[in-house]
């Protein structure tokens, strides 16, 4: 397991540096991560012992608290470089810290106040049946798609908590369940994302202290029982304009990573095909080199379009303390949707001039494709849905959809 020497007083930039140098571990870990469709619990833990997935947590329980997305979300990029599985458990494992500082204070000192070290992976999508019973409630159910759930310590559930009225309907939110209360069912069989062990949590009457909660309107007031308690503007984000990046931004990294790979590996490569100039520098094709420029292009445009979005939120959340609109929040969404079809497309320039080589399952470029492909199937990108919902805003229309 590589370790990399840790500073006392870390910086979001020094973090950065931390998950550059650490590219070359995540690497050598990726073919193994996929084999056995599940991260690398040494991998982990390297990355929690170099301080990653303090970024957001209270200082009050020995987190960083940093108010700044941008590093973090480089440090994903990085990540996900080597590889995307890792980028993607990993960038939730650290965006989750945030997403659990917004319960109430209560939650903080039953998760953190035991071990400061405690992460959690999660399942968003509110299913099971969720009971009021003395003192909290009782949950039964399935709930799928829990990305990192081998290696982390809690799980964070989507539920439809009861009616808070009688006649009312059912209240959508999240809670927190520790590994000891839920059994696990390896059912993650894919052709992408394979080493994210995104497999299903099953929950069988258990029991949910009260102070488990946190409500889908309270994650996007800018008033959550977190914020309350914590007083840092870093809890104001909704939640979609700060969470739903940690599993967008895995795919400007993956591309990013092809591209360094394929530059690498075809500069001194031959083609020994006879149908086109056998026995040439495929780097001297300009088919390839157009190819190359496209992929760029794109990889380009995804990181500007990222982090002037980014910086534009932090701006108005951070610096001036206010709540973003129904604007900013379609922004993000429409962002983090658009720079995953950038990313898309950019792999499949690369993807294309990869020859029969590079179809090899031990090759890096065509592992990165499955990837971004699959993180365009998520239902949180999906284009259609995304850029009709925006369009239905600017057009004075209500919009239909998450944000």
């Amino acid at each position: 397991m590589t370790t990399v020497q840790k500073l006392r007083d870390v910086t979001p930039e020094q973090l950065v540096q931390r998950a550059v140098d650490l590219r070359p571990m995540i690497a050598d870990s990726a073919p193994d991560n996929e084999k056995n469709r599940r991260l690398s619990q040494d991998v982990f833990n390297t990355l929690r012992e170099n301080d990653f997935f303090r970024y957001y947590q209270p200082k009050k329980f020995g987190g960083l608290e940093y108010d700044q997305p941008a590093q973090a979300l480089q440090c994903v990029i990085e990540w996900a470089s080597a590889d995307a599985s890792t980028g993607w458990v990993c960038a939730l494992a650290i965006v989750h810290q945030w997403l659990i500082a917004q319960f109430p204070a209560e939650m903080h000192e039953e998760i953190w106040g035991e071990d400061p070290n405690a992460t959690a992976c999660g399942s968003y999508a509110p299913s099971g049946d969720c009971r009021a019973v003395e003192g909290g409630y009782r949950l039964t159910g399935e709930f799928h798609f829990a990305s990192g759930v081998d290696v982390t310590d809690w799980t964070i559930l989507g539920v439809f908590f009861p009616p808070e009225e009688d006649g009312g309907r059912p209240v959508p939110g999240f809670t927190l369940v520790p590994k000891p209360d839920f059994s696990v069912k390896d059912d993650w069989h894919v052709m992408g994302l394979t080493g994210t062990g995104s497999k299903t949590v099953i929950c069988e009457d258990v029991f949910i202290p009260a102070h488990r909660r946190v409500t889908f309107a309270e994650l996007v007031s800018g008033n959550s029982p977190g914020y309350q308690a914590l007083q840092n503007n870093i809890y104001r984000y909704p939640i979609l304009s700060l969470v739903a990046f940690g599993i967008s931004t895995p795919a400007i990294g993956a591309l990013n990573g092809a591209v360094d790979t394929f530059l690498d590996t075809m500069n001194g490569r031959m083609t020994r095909g006879a149908v086109v100039l056998g026995g040439n520098k495929i780097r001297d094709f300009q088919a390839v080199q157009m190819r190359v420029g496209r992929a760029v292009g794109s990889l380009k445009a995804a990181k500007a379009m990222l982090f002037t979005q980014v910086e534009e939120s932090r701006t108005k959340v951070i610096d001036r303390g206010e709540i973003l609109d129904i604007q900013d929040r379609l922004d993000n969404r429409l962002t983090q949707a658009q720079t995953v079809a950038l990313a898309v497309d950019g792999m499949n320039e690369l993807f294309g001039a990869v020859g029969g080589h590079g179809i090899n399952t031990s090759q890096h470029v065509q592992r990165a494709w499955r990837d971004v492909h699959a993180i365009a199937h998520h239902v949180s990108f999906n284009w259609d849905a995304i850029s009709s919902m925006y369009g239905q805003h600017a057009l004075g229309v209500e919009p239909q959809g998450q944000f």
